[in-house]
């Protein structure tokens, strides 16, 4: 992630989690459902537990 980019983040149990920041190098959110229409439909993919 460059300077410039700023994921917020509220999983605190995450690896990549500091100062409710993301801190990972990519992200990858993907659909639960093959029609998500809203954030509850998705997930962050990213996410490795501490």
């Amino acid at each position: 992630m460059n300077a410039e980019s700023v994921v917020k983040c509220g999983v605190n149990t995450c690896t990549y989690w500091k100062d409710m920041k993301c801190h990972a190098q990519s992200i990858e959110v993907n659909p639960k459902t093959p029609t998500a229409k809203t954030s509850a439909e998705t997930e962050c993919t990213t996410f490795r537990t501490r």
